[in-house]
């Protein structure tokens, strides 16, 4: 077959894409080889005769082998079987020389009478193997000894659409993977062209320029507040006051010290005192509390003269 050719390519030359279909799908045959109807009928008759003469050599070569293992596989037959079957197996394979034919008529005379059981026992043995071969080609459900030829063929050119396939799909696969390298370098292209867009874009130079001015603005406030701080140094009457602001900060800080330091004391002593101290002064300064009340409603009595 034709190698593959970019789509791309096929896309910018549509005379040539249209050449390229032409020769793929008329000219050409999926294995490379031309087109030509004529010679493939008459190569169709050829193989056919091919074919036929091929089965015909492997049946006369299985028999042959078949005939050879026999001696050891079919048991049930008799010894005198196994040695002639044996001289039959040499004279079929041109062991013995044309001379010494006439002296093993016997033996070929006794080898024909018995045919039967012989054929029997191949029969058994190639059964067996046609079992096997049964099993392999589908170990789940093993197709009948019959149709075995057509399971064979049917595997065959299962096997060889597969390879079709599998070559068209290395194909669409390279093409894929050429789509996907494009689209990839093409992102890449768009995202250089973003981040240059982005580091040294016009907006990116503008919001530099723009950061730059108003640290110049920071920095030269800055050395103004430096030379004003220098060459106008504060009054007395504000220094003064600062002074008396730190020394009642001061102060303050000690009294909030001192009764920070005392309300301390008072919750340790509140937990050496215990729970049932704690609920004997509640009970007292309830007790203490009703009694002011009582002594308030005597006195609003006697103001009022009652």
């Amino acid at each position: 077959m034709l190698p593959p050719v970019d789509p791309s390519t096929l896309e910018q030359n549509p005379g040539f894409k249209t050449l390229y279909k032409d020769l793929c799908s008329r000219k050409l045959n999926s294995d490379g080889s031309s087109k030509d109807l004529r010679r493939q009928r008459a190569q169709d008759e050829t193989r056919k005769k091919l074919s036929t003469a091929r089965t015909e050599a492997a049946k006369s070569q299985i028999l042959r082998d078949s005939l050879v293992d026999l001696p050891s596989r079919a048991k049930e037959l008799p010894s005198e079987l196994h040695e002639v079957i044996e001289i039959i197996c040499a004279q079929l394979h041109g062991q013995i020389a044309l001379e010494d034919r006439e002296i093993l008529e016997d033996d070929t005379d006794y080898f024909l009478e018995n045919i039967e059981p012989i054929s029997r026992a191949i029969s058994t043995t190639l059964t067996t193997t046609t079992t096997h071969l049964a099993l392999i080609a589908n170990p789940d459900t093993p197709p009948p000894i019959p149709s075995l030829p057509k399971a064979s063929t049917a595997l065959l050119d299962s096997t060889s659409n597969l390879a079709d396939e599998l070559s068209h799909t290395r194909i669409a696969l390279a093409t894929l993977v050429s789509k996907v390298l494009q689209t990839h370098r093409d992102l890449l292209e768009t995202l250089i062209r973003i981040l240059e867009q982005t580091m040294h874009g016009s907006v990116a130079r503008a919001t530099r320029a723009q950061a730059e001015l108003l640290a110049a603005k920071a920095t030269s406030l800055d050395l103004q507040a430096s030379i004003h701080a220098s060459t106008h140094p504060p009054p007395p009457s504000l220094l003064s006051a600062l002074k008396a602001y730190n020394a009642a900060m001061a102060t303050q800080k000690s009294t909030l010290k001192s009764r920070e330091q005392g309300a301390e004391r008072t919750l340790q002593a509140y937990e050496r005192a215990g729970g049932k101290a704690m609920l004997d002064i509640s009970a007292r300064y309830g007790h203490l509390g009703a009694e002011i009340e009582k002594v308030k409603e005597e006195i609003g009595r006697l103001e009022r003269g009652e």
